[in-house]
């Protein structure tokens, strides 16, 4: 039964610091997802009306369909908070907590559940029979839509989709096999590793297919950017001191994936992570400065791509409907705050580079609306330069570069 309402959900920090066993209360938790993508709650993403109404049932019965994160987020009321939460509720806070890094690790205000999905909770979980229960959720997460809250995802024919949230389900599958040891459950923590294998597996067989067209090197260079993103999730999930109780001859099946031993699978780790840290590191960090352009939360076609190829990007936002001169100056402002704040990073100039080919008079037309520093970064010759670089001239540099280095 789809979703006939249309009304906006407003979600109000209720608790106190730590109010769920030391952690953040659940509503806090999915008022922090409000913040980063209130489309998720206010009837205005294009997918809304696709929701089926939640149905009964504890939260973490809830999320087995495709956007089984999304009816987990609009029924999380159902968990309150507990100093002292029983094991059920432990299993349901964990299935918030996957559903809200789900819906915001892409946004520009990400969630900071990591810890938790990856770790804590798997060890704080007492009860075998809830235990089992995280299992079967976190293996059946693969099947989680995530196209409506993200941009940061690459399409290989006869693979799927590859993204960075891949990396996150990673994470909460090397939780599952640490948990699963750590109780001495041997066939979940059998089939934890078999799904950790099976994605790495495909991945690799992702990298090697696009590796091998020629002229296909942007999207190559976009798979070496989750590749890393994804590698490195795994090593911090199994570099803790709680995952030494899985022995280390069969953790170092995973680890180190992008260093060392390129006869696993097939050296694609190891391929993607050169290629990275070649022509890619520089984009690799947290995009903090967009964080307090608040009008770039306004909608899911906001959503910020894979950098460096951001001129696209930049278009949109010359283009996007219903923005008032003073709000594209903003926008702008905060692209040139991240110019001048990350050392090394191209995105920032490329999604300038499009803003100004798209929009009326380009961007000197909206330079009335701009601050004394916006006005003086904008002029540096520093920026003229690099904003200067036509977008065929900048991607071709880098096909020949992925194409020399692959």
């Amino acid at each position: 039964m789809a979703r006939e309402d249309s009304t906006s959900t407003t979600w109000t920090a209720r608790e106190g610091r730590g109010a769920f066993g030391g952690f953040i209360g659940p509503r806090n938790l999915v008022d922090q997802v409000a913040h980063a993508a209130p489309w998720l709650f206010d009837g205005t993403h294009p997918d809304f009306h696709r929701l089926p109404a939640p149905g009964p049932g504890r939260l973490i019965e809830l999320g087995g369909d495709s956007l089984g994160w999304w009816t987990i987020l609009l029924a999380a009321e159902r968990l309150e908070s507990a100093a002292r939460p029983t094991p059920a509720q432990i299993a349901d806070y964990f299935a918030l907590s996957c559903a809200c890094h789900f819906a915001s690790v892409a946004t520009y205000v990400p969630t900071d559940v990591d810890a938790k999905i990856r770790r804590a909770l798997w060890l704080d979980q007492t009860d075998p029979s809830e235990l089992a229960r995280m299992h079967a959720f976190a293996l059946s997460i693969e099947h989680w839509d995530i196209t409506g809250v993200s941009r940061r995802i690459v399409t290989v024919d006869g693979v799927g989709l590859v993204s960075g949230h891949d990396g996150e389900r990673l994470s909460i599958l090397c939780g599952a096999w640490i948990g699963a040891s750590h109780a001495r459950l041997n066939d979940a923590a059998d089939a934890a590793e078999q799904a950790i294998h099976a994605e790495l597996e495909r991945e690799a067989r992702a990298f090697e297919l696009v590796r091998a067209r020629v002229g296909d090197e942007l999207r190559l260079l976009d798979l070496a950017t989750v590749l890393t993103h994804n590698q490195g999730d795994v090593m911090q999930s199994l570099g803790t001191k709680e995952a030494r109780c899985v022995p280390d001859a069969v953790r170092s099946r995973f680890t180190d994936l992008a260093r060392e031993r390129f006869d696993r699978y097939g050296g694609a780790f190891g391929r993607a992570a050169r290629l990275y840290k070649e022509l890619l590191s520089g984009e690799g960090h947290r995009h903090y400065p967009l964080r307090e352009v608040k009008i770039l939360r306004a909608s899911p076609a906001l959503l910020l791509p894979i950098g460096p190829f951001l001129d696209g990007f930049g278009e949109m936002l010359a283009r996007h409907p219903g923005w008032s001169p003073a709000q594209r100056a903003e926008v702008v402002t905060g692209l040139l705050e991240g110019c001048r704040k990350v050392a090394g990073q191209e995105g920032y100039y490329r999604a300038l580079c499009g803003f100004d080919e798209a929009h009326p008079g380009g961007i000197a037309a909206l330079e009335p609306h701009f601050a004394t520093a916006a006005r003086r970064e904008w002029k540096t010759d520093a920026t003229r330069k690099k904003v200067g670089v036509r977008r065929v001239s900048f991607e071709s540099s880098y096909q020949k570069r992925a194409r020399h280095g692959n």
